[in-house]
């Protein structure tokens, strides 16, 4: 029985889309898609990087954890990293912890596409 894939790329002309398919990021699927964002990032340098969240229902800390780490190791290379259709538990958790302010969040692409990066 095959499992199904934590993440897969949504073509895009002007960014790299990750629709994050697992409803739970536990250690298993949060390494897992820390080793596919990076891979895919590295085959399409420059482009901003949004990872769709529309499918997570539950982010621990481990996730939370990683999508900062990524965020500041991109931001190193001025690259960006967004966060689109966050579900509101998982919004909260980022603005009570203060991750808003290191993590990019947006409602949808476009909001992405037309914002210039945050600083």
């Amino acid at each position: 029985m095959d499992q199904p894939t934590t993440a897969a790329v949504v073509p895009h002309d002007e960014a790299l889309i990750i629709d994050v398919q697992s409803k739970s990021l536990d250690e298993a699927a949060t390494r897992e898609l820390v080793d596919f964002v990076l891979g895919e990032a590295g085959m399409r340098p420059g482009v901003p990087i949004v990872l769709d969240l529309a499918k997570v229902r539950f982010a621990p800390s481990v996730a939370l954890g990683a999508l900062v780490q990524m965020s500041k190791s991109f931001s190193f290379e001025k690259r960006r990293i967004a966060l689109i259709n966050v579900h509101k538990r998982i919004t909260d958790t980022i603005r009570v912890t203060q991750l808003h302010r290191i993590l990019e969040l947006h409602h949808k692409l476009e909001d992405v596409i037309k914002s210039k990066p945050a600083k």
